[in-house]
């Protein structure tokens, strides 16, 4: 179906929405339903039921992707795909996307209140107590729980651009349902890896060329719903001019109306181009009167079209009338359902009149952005008039706005948007006489695009030695943040020191930045309590920050202090409250909360809740990259690239190592390309492919670095070390008696300096070493007592990481459970524990006859069946095949395997696939 308001021209105007503004990231009612309102057809619409119908009769493939340019009728399409589907009884959610949904915290907050109407639970998710990785969990979540089709309809998804929120949308595809659907409507491909959809017949693809119209569809359209007087020979040659373009076909019928010779004006015709549509838009625009052409003009420079604001523009009362005009005519206004009457305008009809009034009248545009730039400041919205005075030229008026409202911008975290501002700014030397603007640039640089990008700016900085209040004080905190990326640290913790000394607790910011940093280097120290008294010192403060990002890296910096020191219930806590600390205006995945948020994945993943991990690295890693933080870039991709690991997904986990490794080299990070190789040699170490490990070991055995990482306690490297790796593949090769004596001086010393969890995985490295040197009793009372300790916090992935030698040790170990009691029984807690980690928790499964979808009968009552398709892929897994693979073999896509691994360990009671596959054998479900 193609409409004449929304089939030939859709889309919304490419303006964001004012980043700064409350409306801009927890919307306002009006403006939410707007987003979350289907647009209305007209009676002009035509049918396309061939295109409906392929959509509709491909229940399963759970992504459609209408790929268009503009007015090629893919809104109208999708209008029609919705109605189908809710003839039959399906429910459907809309949403129309814009460039302020890049924000991580702004997509969730509409994607929430797009599905809570659909999806039971969504309700009673509050994101205003809840950080962006909980919103996140909670809805993707609730929607694989979901049991009942959906359809949700994705348009203008060419607005997203983030990585961030491509990522949760990836996720979001990989946890749908059976019966549930996505429709995204879009101006290019969207980078969704939609390659495995297609290759596994998961994807719809409804391109430019299935949309134009046909012949007969063309003449249905202008002769019965335009009701234009055109011969078939009038309509065959428009529908050559203009290739079946809808735009153009529209535009054509308006231009046509109240013509004494169409056929005269149809012959001036020649190819299908952008040309046409200017050409078409030019001839409607040159017919209207000079007031409405006027009116279309002034008023083009808004996104939103309030009366109030177009009476200032235009100097006129009337603009409501003109207004509800236009609208009745179907001249390109599209109204937004609020409490008030509001417009905006078509975006190629907007992009139009603007490119006009550029040419006709360039004076008259500054003044019009002038007018828009006052009324937005009596409305108390600085951010967009800041925007309106920048467009008109005016730098002397922004300027002072721009240092009103600039540090508190960056309190909130809006690095981006004072970048985009204060970019050009500088270029054109307007920041000399604005030195806390020249400052706040530097800020968003430094956090936006990382250190290298920043170099110039804080040089230039230092050079200036004007001594206006509180400058100097930023420039010495820029200096910190700078030192800590480029992981300079001991430089770094020198500074902070000082600056917290000599910096007064008015400059809050500074002061407040100062003290939560020299908390984490004092930590990085081994100074644990100090560490914690400063974090104490930062939270009692409590700064004027209103995107608390302070109060999110102080309960950051006591997490991680707890992680080291092996108290991961109470660390958990700390960074969920760090995470949530960001997110008091909704933007909390660009906030100090990133961080948080990398060491609360760090934690779930120990405690081997793999899926909460996954979810929030997907939203977090993007937000770290560009800045380059040593220790969040490194653990933020070992531990996804594990979680990809033992999940059997060999290409993703190299894929992520690859990735850590290229921006440590890019970035002059010896460490992370070290980290990356080494959690390389990790793996192939504990797969027993030795030759391997030891040359990736070599790669990364620059023995300065090594001395400097040892003698700190680095988050990242906190328990993975050139040492601790070396001894691993000794264990695992030919010479584990070697490393026996180093690596009990090295538990000695983790024991000594309170890092309890780097202790664990020493104790577990430790005990493989006795039980392959054949010392089986030291090797069961050592881990023995590694078992007892991470019972009590609930570790669990690192005895999973260890790989199959040490998982046969504890099947061992609970064959033998009076070594866990060291003489006495048992605790219940110890055995439930260890029950978890194997994943012997009840009867196990016996194999026997039954179909393809029809459950394997349980050998003892309580267990669940598995199914032989699940046999089946299990068989293929024991035999080293990758998800590509296995996905390849039994002709299914990538996420189902995953489905099926998944549902095969909740069977099972195990947590991997290695795992899974020793049970089944075990058990004679393989043989």
């Amino acid at each position: 179906m193609a409409s004449e308001a929304d089939g030939a021209i859709e889309g919304t105007l490419r303006e964001p929405l004012p980043a700064g503004d409350r409306t801009a990231l927890r919307l306002q009612p009006a403006a939410l339903s707007a987003k979350l309102a289907a647009p209305v057809l007209t009676s002009n619409a035509i049918e396309r039921p061939a295109l409906s119908q392929r959509v509709v009769a491909a229940p399963s493939a759970p992504i459609v992707l209408l790929r268009a340019p503009a007015g090629f009728g893919k809104t109208t399409l999708m209008l029609e795909v919705r109605r189908r589907l809710e003839a039959s009884a399906i429910p459907t959610a809309w949403l129309t996307l814009d460039p302020a949904d890049n924000d991580v915290g702004r997509f969730l907050y509409v994607l929430r209140a797009a599905l809570t109407p659909l999806i039971s639970g969504l309700s009673n998710l509050e994101p205003d107590a809840a950080g962006p990785d909980e919103v996140a969990l909670g809805l993707i979540d609730a929607i694989a729980a979901h049991r009942t089709p959906f359809a949700l309809f994705l348009d203008d998804f060419e607005t997203v651009l983030g990585d961030a929120v491509l990522g949760l949308v990836r996720e979001l595809i990989g946890h749908l349902p059976a019966g549930a659907r996505i429709v995204i409507g879009s101006r290019n491909v969207p980078e969704l890896g939609l390659g495995r959809l297609r290759a596994h017949g998961k994807l719809v693809e409804i391109e430019p060329t299935h949309l134009r119209f046909t012949i007969e569809e063309a003449d249905v359209y202008l002769r019965d719903r335009r009701r234009l007087a055109l011969s078939q020979d009038d309509v065959v040659h428009l529908h050559r001019s203009t290739e079946g373009w809808v735009a153009a076909l529209w535009l054509a019928s308006v231009s046509l109306e109240n013509r004494h010779d169409p056929g005269q004006f149809i012959a001036g015709f020649s190819g299908a181009n952008t040309a046409i549509v200017e050409y078409l838009l030019e001839d409607v625009f040159s017919r209207q009167s000079e007031k409405i052409r006027s009116f279309l003009l002034r008023t083009s420079i808004v996104a939103d079209l309030s009366p109030s604001l177009c009476d200032r523009l235009c100097g006129a009362t009337d603009s409501l009338d003109v207004l509800s005009r236009l609208e009745r005519e179907h001249l390109f206004l599209i109204p937004i359902h609020g409490d008030s009457p509001r417009w905006r305008y078509h975006s190629m009809f907007g992009e139009f009149l603007r490119m006009q009034l550029r040419q006709q009248c360039p004076r008259e545009a500054c003044d019009l952005h002038r007018a828009a730039a006052e009324w937005y400041l009596e409305q108390e919205r600085p951010v967009v008039a800041i925007e309106h005075r920048l467009a008109a030229g005016d730098s002397d008026e922004a300027l002072p706005l721009l240092a009103q409202h600039a540090e508190q911008l960056l309190n909130q975290g809006r690095v981006r948007l004072l970048a985009r501002w204060l970019d050009p700014l500088r270029e054109r030397g307007l920041l000399e006489d604005w030195p806390m603007l020249q400052v706040v640039h530097a800020w968003a640089v430094l956090l936006g695009r990382g250190p290298r990008a920043a170099a110039q700016l804080l040089e230039r900085l230092d050079r200036d030695d004007r001594p206006e209040r509180g400058i100097d004080a930023h420039r010495r905190a820029l200096r910190l943040l700078f030192l800590v990326l480029l992981d300079r640290t001991d430089e770094a913790r020198d500074l902070a020191a000082t600056l917290v000394r000599e910096v007064p607790g008015r400059v809050s910011f500074v002061r407040g930045f100062a003290e939560v940093t020299l908390a984490n280097l004092t930590m990085i120290s081994g100074e644990y309590q100090e560490a914690l008294k400063l974090a104490d010192v930062v939270r009692s403060r409590k700064p004027n920050n209103a995107s608390g990002m302070m109060l999110a890296l102080s309960e950051a910096a006591e997490g991680a202090v707890d992680l080291t020191q092996g108290r991961l219930r109470k660390a958990t806590a700390h960074l969920r409250l760090a995470v949530r600390a960001g997110t008091d205006d909704m933007s909390g995945a660009t906030n100090g909360n990133a961080l948080a948020g990398v060491l609360l994945a760090e934690a779930l993943y120990e405690a081997n809740e793999l899926v909460q991990a996954e979810r929030l690295l997907t939203v977090y890693i993007p937000l770290i990259r560009a800045v380059g933080i040593p220790d969040q870039l490194i653990t933020a991709h070992t531990t996804m690239a594990r979680i990809a690991w033992r999940r059997g997904d060999q290409d993703l986990a190299q894929q992520l190592l690859a990735e850590l490794e290229l921006s440590g080299h890019r970035q002059n990070l010896g460490r992370v390309v070290a980290s990356a190789r080494l959690e390389r040699a990790r793996m192939l170490t504990v797969e027993g492919r030795i030759d391997l490990a030891k040359k990736e070991i070599d790669r990364c055995a620059d023995a300065v670095s090594w001395d400097r990482i040892n003698r700190l306690s680095l988050r990242a490297n906190e328990v993975e070390t050139y040492k601790l790796g070396a001894a691993r593949c000794a264990v695992h090769g030919a010479q584990p008696s070697l490393v026996i004596d180093s690596l009990r001086a090295e538990l000695d010393g983790a024991e000594k300096t309170q890092r309890a969890r780097r202790a664990l995985t020493l104790r577990l490295v430790l005990a493989q070493a006795h039980h392959r040197a054949s010392q089986p009793n030291k090797a069961m009372r050592i881990l023995s007592q590694a078992l007892c300790f991470a019972a009590t916090e609930g570790y669990q992935a690192a005895f999973q990481d260890e790989g199959a030698l040490l998982l046969g040790m504890l099947r061992e170990l609970r064959q033998k459970p009076d070594l866990l009691g060291a003489g006495a029984p048992p605790s219940a807690d110890a055995l439930l524990f260890l029950d978890r980690i194997l994943g012997e928790t009840g009867p196990v499964l016996s194999a026997g006859p039954a179909s393809e979808t029809t459950p394997i009968n349980a050998a003892a009552s309580g267990a669940t069946p598995l199914t032989r398709k699940e046999l089946k892929l299990l068989a293929l897994a024991a035999d080293g095949l990758s998800n590509n693979e296995l996905a390849e073999r039994l002709f299914v896509a990538d996420t189902t395997v995953r489905t099926h691994l998944r549902n095969i360990n909740a069977k099972l009671g195990t947590r991997s696939r290695v795992e899974a596959i020793a049970v089944a054998r075990k058990t004679g479900l393989l043989r």
